[in-house]
């Protein structure tokens, strides 16, 4: 059987954006849209519990545990994480872990433009990735995607399609259908590497993409100012206290 999938994934528990769902509307959502899988990647923040899982399991998703972790700068996608993998601070702790905990390791937009993208980490550090991400930020003017289509290509990796969502509105923008035989973490994990996967995307408008990178970016500047806002009131108490 087919099932809707969608494994790069934020809310309002990200500690680096500015999210205003939650992980249970961005559930609600899928189980609306008809996912049968899904994974919640905050950046360096392990969400996931059994009351996650349980409200995943009631509207017929499962969740699998999942982190996008910054590792010398760049951003990698870990399944079947643990709390413990926030602690991971190089590729090499990275390779140990994967080892030790059966980690599925995924390149997130490797080849985009920023900084946090992985680019030659990606390359010289291959034997860790389980598959490459086709990312949903394209238009039929640019498509960073086609390097990471390549090298899928060159190293025999699958390529997955996911929507980094981190606005509500542009949930499965870019998501991906797999064959499996049940909808299990290790029938969907055997799939991605045995290549059952239909990607399921769209070049993107330009109208979409400015309303995404302006939202995005606004979010980033209130979250900073809210830190500020809150530095500046505990320090003012503090002093009013001593």
């Amino acid at each position: 059987m087919k099932i809707k999938t969608d494994f790069h994934l934020h809310t309002n528990d990200d500690r680096v954006d500015n999210i205003h769902h939650t992980a249970k509307e961005l559930i609600d959502k899928a189980a609306a849209n008809g996912f049968s899988a899904l994974a919640i990647t905050n950046h360096d923040t392990f969400t996931f519990s059994k009351s996650l899982k349980s409200i995943a399991e009631d509207c017929g998703i499962l969740l699998i545990p999942g982190i996008e972790k910054t590792i010398h700068g760049k951003h990698v996608l870990i399944l079947n994480a643990s709390p413990g993998i926030e602690k991971i601070k190089n590729f090499k702790e990275l390779k140990s872990a994967k080892k030790q905990d059966d980690l599925f390791i995924i390149a997130p937009h490797p080849f985009y433009p920023t900084g946090t993208c992985l680019r030659n980490k990606l390359l010289q550090n291959i034997e860790l990735f389980d598959a490459i991400e086709f990312s949903y930020f394209y238009t039929k003017w640019f498509n960073f995607n086609k390097k990471a289509v390549q090298v899928a290509r060159q190293y025999d990796l699958p390529l997955i399609g996911n929507s980094d969502c981190h606005l509500l509105e542009f949930f499965g923008i870019c998501h991906s259908r797999l064959e499996v035989e049940a909808t299990t973490q290790e029938d969907i994990f055997h799939a991605i590497k045995n290549k059952k996967i239909e990607i399921k995307s769209h070049p993107d408008t330009l109208q979409q993409l400015a309303k995404i990178i302006l939202t995005m970016e606004t979010s980033k500047v209130k979250k900073v100012w809210k830190k500020i806002r809150t530095e500046k009131q505990t320090t003012t108490k503090y002093l009013l206290d001593s």
